[in-house]
């Protein structure tokens, strides 16, 4: 009979052991995620070149509420185009394709709009930023654009000229710009925008950069290796920020009954000119500038004066919140400070 001492010993050892093979098994899987890394692969997936149509026909449907929240790109053939972030993006978060490689993170309160692509999905997030995995398996920062893992890590992505706004302003833009088609109503699945922070970006986030408050509504521009964030929160209803960035004159459009901003350059050609926000000029065109008057779109087109029909070249930018810009770009300078 064996004895009780050499039953606990048994125990203990076969404890052990399997305390053992769990480590190595801990080890073996933390090994395998890039670090600062909480990956959760499949967790959404992505939407790949859903059939176009036009905005105006597609409003026509009713399907589409005037306050949703629209990605837009602003150049290209007719007019740019729009998609409907709780239509198209908050279900896959991720879009590919022929009119560009769209990333939407609730989280860090932004869509990013880069140059088409394909083979891109959601992977996770790091430092509180959405990480999206491309098709060889490099890993990026789905708000800078940077490839930080992988065959291609140190590459970045080109951004397309965009912002974000309201379906019903940017209707009244450029009703003949392209959209998806929503056909019945029943082919995509419409997905609320969420409201609070996930708690998976919460604990990926880290410590946040103490000199804006986390939530911060920001533009950020980025022009020759130079960034520098705009707060927004309390800039008023019609707001231009002239300034300059990487020794380029810029100019901030903010309008907040659509909570859009907007960076463009400052110069037209060899033409320089003073933006500034302009109270009496209509929802459709709140900016103007000193030298000529013409009154400018959100879209950085002049639609009234001597400069009517002309196109104000945009400025790498994206509006964000601040913790998530901070966190991408740590030597960022802050507009006012």
């Amino acid at each position: 009979m064996v004895s009780r001492q050499v039953l606990h010993a048994c125990y203990h050892r076969q404890t052990l052991l399997s305390l053992i093979v769990t480590l190595c098994c801990v080890s073996v899987s933390s090994a395998d995620e890039p670090p600062g890394v909480l990956a959760k692969p499949g967790f959404y997936e992505p939407l790949t070149e859903p059939p176009c149509s036009y905005c105006s026909t597609q409003h026509r449907k009713g399907l589409i509420e005037n306050s949703d929240r629209v990605v837009t790109w602003l150049r290209g053939a007719h007019n740019g185009g729009a998609i409907p972030v709780r239509h198209f993006l908050a279900g896959p978060r991720v879009v590919n394709d022929t009119s560009g490689l769209f990333f939407y993170d609730p989280d860090g309160g932004y869509v990013a709009a880069y140059k088409k692509d394909y083979g891109y999905r959601f992977y996770g997030w790091r430092r509180g930023v959405m990480v999206v995995q491309g098709p060889d398996g490099s890993l990026w920062s789905a708000l800078s654009g940077i490839a930080f893992e992988g065959p291609r890590e140190g590459q970045r992505l080109e951004r397309v000229p965009s912002m974000v706004t309201d379906w019903a302003y940017w209707l009244m833009l450029h009703p003949e710009s392209t959209a998806y088609d929503l056909f019945a109503g029943d082919t995509y699945r419409v997905v609320p925008l969420p409201t609070i922070l996930s708690q998976e970006g919460r604990a990926s986030m880290g410590e946040v950069d103490s000199r804006l408050g986390m939530m911060t509504n920001i533009l950020g521009v980025e022009v020759n290796g130079v960034r520098k964030a705009y707060p927004l929160d309390q800039a008023g209803e019609r707001a231009c920020f002239v300034d300059t960035v990487g020794e380029r004159r810029i100019a901030v459009f903010w309008y907040r009954p659509t909570r859009t901003a907007v960076a463009f350059s400052a110069d037209l050609g060899e033409r320089r000119l003073s933006f500034h926000a302009d109270t009496i000029s209509p929802e459709s065109a709140p900016m103007k500038d000193r030298e000529t008057g013409t009154r400018w779109t959100l879209a950085g087109r002049g639609i009234d004066g001597p400069l009517r029909g002309r196109e104000l070249q945009w400025v790498n930018s994206i509006q964000c919140r601040w913790y998530a810009w901070a966190a991408e770009f740590p030597d960022t300078e802050v507009y006012g400070q």
